[in-house]
């Protein structure tokens, strides 16, 4: 760079630097007005209860603020100046409101002394309102964990059973379900609270944007012993006669009941309604009502319980069957005559047992012991294997004769000639 040149850069640089010192001074000491931006100053809505009047509600979410431009003195007295300095308000009665997005006209009702706010007549708001609506929803009780070993939870009493959404129409519609929740992991004794309850849309997600009328309700959860008992049929009847009872089988066996110690301590079977087995004519299974004892309660879900009853019965068959008549205990020195060789037997048993019948086990006799000479009249004595029943017998008796043995004599004649 020349001679000349540097001198012309260097004037220009003296000359800027003479004009910021001259706006340094104009600004500190003739005060010129200048302009500034208030950023996101809220605005408050006053005489709401205008909306309940027309139906309507502040759809939630909005941000109700507004940027003020504003004159002052100077810069330093602007730069001092907060959005808290100012209160904007927005009069809803001073309009007609309807459902939608529509431009409310706002007032400034304190700002500072010194300070003017630009176009303070023309500012408006922008409000998004929907339609008041309500709903009323059963309130559903979620439980989670389990109690104690031992305890069983009873079904929670709720001081009321249903609740109502009220808000804007859009968010209230998603509202699908109102809902409590508590988990009772290892629990031993009631639990009593007040919760809060919480509407929630289809995914358990809830609705922050809805109010809920009441917004509490009191639930009691008992928690109960609970005890493990059996279950025992009750019969009333009698099978027909050929018929026997071969078991009884209930299923399931047990259940768990649960209820006050008293009560738990004082039960150790539940009992079925009576089945009548004049009505049963072949193995069957029947379904009968459990009585639950007052005071007790099943620990299931169900108020009353079923079990299936499977009652197997036996046919009973009869069979004849002959038998050799056989004596005993008869006097070595005395005979017998019969007069019949054979019984004749009508037996009864299980289908299974008759069609296996073994007739060595099966005997008929006499027995003689003590008698002497002459006639007699026996009972035959036919004794039955186990299971097997004696139906008839016959002959019941038999006359015998009981003569001596004959001595066989020998007799020696010698005949002498002489």
């Amino acid at each position: 760079m020349d001679k000349g040149g540097k001198q012309e850069f260097i004037i220009r640089v003296c000359c800027i630097i003479a004009a910021f010192v001259l706006w340094l001074f104009i600004t500190s000491t003739e005060n010129p007005i200048s302009d500034y931006k208030i950023k996101n100053i809220p605005v408050q809505l006053v005489n709401m209860d205008i909306l309940d009047d027309s139906n309507l509600t502040l759809v939630p979410g909005q941000e109700l603020e507004i940027d003020l431009n504003i004159k002052g003195a100077n810069t330093s007295i602007l730069l001092d100046k907060k959005a808290e300095d100012f209160t904007v308000v927005a009069d809803l009665s001073a309009y007609a409101l309807k459902e939608g997005e529509q431009n409310i006209p706002i007032e400034i009702r304190r700002s500072p002394d010194n300070i003017n706010v630009v176009n303070s007549d023309s500012l408006f708001i922008r409000v998004n309102l929907d339609k008041l609506v309500e709903t009323k929803l059963p309130i559903n009780f979620n439980i989670s964990g389990v109690p104690k070993q031992g305890y069983y939870a009873s079904e929670p009493q709720l001081s009321k059973e249903s609740a109502t959404v009220v808000g804007g129409s859009k968010f209230v519609s998603t509202v699908k379900a109102i809902i409590v929740e508590e988990n009772i992991q290892d629990a031993e004794s009631d639990v009593i609270k007040s919760y809060k309850l919480i509407p929630v849309d289809s995914k358990e997600k809830a609705i922050d944007e809805v109010t809920v009328k009441p917004s509490h309700i009191d639930v009691k959860i008992p928690i109960r012993k609970t005890k493990t008992v059996g279950v025992q049929v009750k019969t009333t009847g009698k099978l027909s006669a050929n018929l026997v009872l071969g078991s009884i089988k209930v299923l399931p066996e047990r259940f768990d009941i649960t209820g006050s110690a008293e009560a738990l301590n004082n039960i150790e079977n539940l009992s079925t309604e009576s089945i009548d087995l004049s009505k049963i004519s072949k193995t069957s299974t029947i379904d009968a009502k459990v009585t639950i004892p007052e005071g007790l309660s099943l620990v299931s879900a169900a108020s009353e319980a079923t079990v299936k009853v499977q009652v197997n019965v036996i046919k009973i068959v009869q069979k004849s069957i002959s038998l050799d008549i056989k004596y005993v205990n008869l006097d070595t020195n005395y005979e017998v005559t019969p007069l019949k060789n054979k019984s004749e037997l009508v037996v009864s048993a299980s289908e299974t047992v008759i069609n296996s019948l073994d007739l060595s086990k099966f005997s008929a006799t006499l027995d003689l012991i003590n008698l002497v000479e002459g006639e007699h009249t026996i009972t035959v004595l036919v004794p039955m294997p186990e299971g097997i029943k004696l139906i008839s017998s016959s002959p019941e008796k038999i006359l015998v004769t009981i003569t001596k043995k004959q001595t066989e004599v020998t007799n020696n004649n010698d005949n002498t000639s002489e």
